[in-house]
C-alpha cells in the first residue's frame, strides 16, 4: 500500500493518463501529428522511467518518498484542485461560449479565488487584469498573427 502513496508512482500515473489523452485523436495531417506524438512518447517515456525508478527502489529495498499532508500543504492542494476544476470546466464550455469569453471567465475565476487578501484593490485589479490580459491577446493573435479562433456555439456571432 505504501506504494501508492510514492511521489514518483503518483507521478508516473498522472503521466500515463496525460499521455493517454493526448494520443487518442490526433489529426489527418503532418502539422497534426509530428509534434503531439513527440511530446506524447516524451510524456510516456518519463511515466516508464520513473515506473523502472519505483521499481527499482522495491528491488533495493529502499523506502519510497511518501506523500505526507501537512495542514499548510492541504491548504495548497485544494487550491491546486480548484484550479484543476476551473480549467477542466473551461475545456467543457470553450466550444459552446466561444474562446474569448470562455477564457476571460476562467481567468477572472482563478484571479479572484486565488487573490489572498480580498482587499478593495485586489479585487480590482483580479477584475481588471483578466480583461485586460484577454484585450491585448484578442489584438495580438487577431490582428498580428491572423489566428483564428473558435465561435461560440451557444450565442452564434459571440466569441
Amino acid at each position: 500500500m505504501r506504494v501508492f502513496l510514492d511521489r514518483d508512482f503518483l507521478t508516473a500515473l498522472v503521466l500515463f493518463g496525460v499521455g493517454a489523452v493526448f494520443s487518442a485523436d490526433g489529426g489527418d495531417e503532418i502539422k497534426d501529428w509530428i509534434f503531439p506524438l513527440l511530446a506524447t512518447y516524451l510524456v510516456f517515456g518519463f511515466a516508464v522511467a520513473l515506473v523502472a525508478l519505483v521499481v527499482f527502489r522495491a528491488i533495493t529495498r529502499r523506502l519510497p518518498e511518501s506523500i505526507r499532508l501537512t495542514p499548510e500543504d492541504r491548504i495548497a492542494y485544494f487550491d491546486v484542485l480548484v484550479f484543476f476544476l476551473v480549467v477542466l470546466a473551461y475545456v467543457f464550455v470553450l466550444h459552446g461560449l466561444g474562446f474569448w469569453l470562455a477564457s476571460f471567465l476562467m481567468l477572472l475565476l482563478t484571479s479572484v479565488y486565488l487573490t489572498l487578501e480580498k482587499t478593495r484593490k485586489n479585487m480590482a485589479l483580479a477584475l481588471v487584469v483578466p480583461l485586460a490580459a484577454c484585450v491585448a491577446a484578442y489584438f495580438i493573435f487577431t490582428h498580428v498573427f491572423y489566428v483564428p479562433f473558435p465561435e461560440a456555439t451557444w450565442w452564434p456571432g459571440l466569441g
